[in-house]
């Protein structure tokens, strides 16, 4: 794995496999669509992942041997009230570029959600697991899933949940930054008590998925964090570890609030399949806070 295509570098996700990629003295090319990236080492190209010719000229000439695609609609609320878009982005996006990766021969890393499951299990999901999605949004990524999977038998799909770290590119907020962002305000934060999830340290994440690529691994990952809990406990954490106002974290239910997509109640992912594979450890919630903190 000498060349690598990562698809939506601007992007939280995308930001960190790029650098990292960059670390290990990678060639890479990144895309992006609205917000450029400061990547100065790193070739750029516009891309818009609903017109296939583009996606099929972009990765012709970049002729990565591995293409991430971490870009997505990923606002769940936002997929559910513009359904139309959700599945021209997640799902043909997604067979856009997995034809393309075919055409090349390169592998394809798809970046898919703990939100392809219903959440009714109530306890953390196993890689064989039936997914359900009850959303827009998951209901396309799963699509996503599909497509990369069966377009190539050396294809990698890692699930990750909800992803947070420093945002180095642009001011999107994801649940840990906003929360930080809000407490910083003396604002209130309405947290859920009664949904769970993997909190997943993002730089820790794209520095396993690039170790996964190149160990060659193929097929269905969990690649999230170890801790499964909800929104409110993370509330609570974030508080203490950047010395907030632990008062402020409000504990609410998902059915108080009037949200457009269905959320489910415990989509915690269970990690011991790719920590075993790739001999890895997956950052705790606690450690990732920590780095945070210290990083900032």
């Amino acid at each position: 794995m000498q060349r690598v295509m990562i698809i939506g570098a601007a992007g939280l996700l995308g930001q960190y496999l790029t650098a990292k990629a960059v670390e290990r003295g990678l060639d890479v090319t990144g895309t992006f669509r609205s917000t450029r990236p400061e990547q100065k080492e790193v070739p750029l190209v516009h891309l818009d992942l609903t017109d296939p010719y583009a996606v099929e000229t972009a990765i012709a000439r970049a002729s990565p041997d591995v293409v991430f695609l971490p870009s997505a609609l990923t606002n769940v609320d936002e997929c559910e009230t513009h359904p139309q878009q959700a599945w021209a982005v997640n799902a043909e996006g997604t067979f856009n570029v997995a034809s393309a990766c075919k055409s090349v021969g390169a592998r394809l890393f798809y970046i898919s959600t703990d939100y392809v499951f219903n959440g009714e299990k109530g306890e953390k999901y196993y890689e064989f697991d039936t997914p359900d999605p009850v959303s827009v949004y998951g209901q396309t990524k799963l699509e996503g899933e599909r497509l990369t999977l069966d377009a190539n038998r050396r294809n990698i799909v890692a699930r990750v949940s909800v992803l947070y770290g420093w945002n180095r590119v642009s001011g999107k907020t994801n649940f840990v930054t906003w929360v930080i962002n809000e407490l910083r305000r003396g604002s209130e934060v309405k947290l859920f008590g009664d949904q769970s999830v993997t909190p997943t340290y993002v730089p820790n994440a794209a520095d396993v998925m690039l170790t996964m690529a190149e160990m060659n691994g193929t097929g269905l990952y969990h690649v999230a964090g170890p801790n499964c809990m909800n929104r409110y406990e993370m509330g609570l954490r974030i508080a203490e570890e950047f010395g907030l106002n632990v008062s402020l974290c409000k504990r609410v239910r998902t059915e108080d609030v009037a949200l457009p997509a269905k959320r489910g109640r415990v989509t915690c992912l269970d990690i011991n399949r790719v920590q075993a594979e790739f001999n890895i450890t997956m950052t705790s919630f606690a450690a990732g806070l920590a780095d945070m903190k210290a990083t900032e």
